[in-house]
Parts: structure tokens; sequence; C-alpha cells
């Protein structure tokens, strides 16, 4: 009970858009499901996502973050961004699925 005030605190102070996201925690784990975006409709950055899971980590220690959700997907040891469809220029108007990457480094050495 403790670990879903203290989630839903998070998800507050970062300004997530609850009404497309679902959280639960569950054991040690935070599940995030859903479309992360924020209450003014503003899409998360990686950065952002990265600042979140940080965020996350620093009030619930020891917990595993998971994040499967339509435009992010995320751990506590990885970010992917699931990006938008684009066209592809080599011609015949094929579209290509646009995934980033980014690493969180160091996060205990975050202070």
């Amino acid at each position: 009970m403790e670990a879903n005030k203290e989630a839903r605190r998070v998800l507050a102070k970062h300004a997530t858009d609850l009404s497309e996201c679902q959280y639960s925690c569950s054991g040690s784990e935070v599940r995030l499901n859903g479309f992360l975006r924020k209450i003014d409709g503003s899409e998360y950055t990686a950065q952002g996502v990265e600042a979140l899971v940080i965020d996350f980590q620093r009030h619930l220690p020891g917990y595993y973050i998971a994040g499967d959700c339509k435009n992010w997907s995320f751990t506590s040891d990885h970010i992917n961004h699931i990006g938008g469809k684009e066209k592809n220029h080599g011609g015949g108007g094929e579209e290509k699925q646009v995934t980033y990457y980014v690493d969180i480094d160091d996060i205990e050495g975050i202070g």
C-alpha cells in the first residue's frame, strides 16, 4: 500500500497523465502500462523518462521499474522510445519504426 502511494507521488511530481497511463506495485516491482504522456498533453523526452525512473528508484529503493507503454519501453536498466512512423526516403513510400535507446548510467552515483 505504501509503495502505491509513493509511486503515485512520483508520477504526480512528473505531471504524468494517469488517465492514459496505469501503474501497479506488486512485490518489489513498479509497472507502468498505457501511453506515457504529461498532464498538459506534451510528450516525455528520454531525459524525462530517465528522471522518472531515477525518482522511482530514490523513493522506492530496491524496486524494479518496468514500463511497457505504447510510446516508451523502459526498465531500471534501459529506456527505449517507440517512435512514430516516418517515410522511408529510399522510395516506394514504405514506413519504418523509429526506436531510440538510452542507457541509464550510474544511478546510485546521482545525488
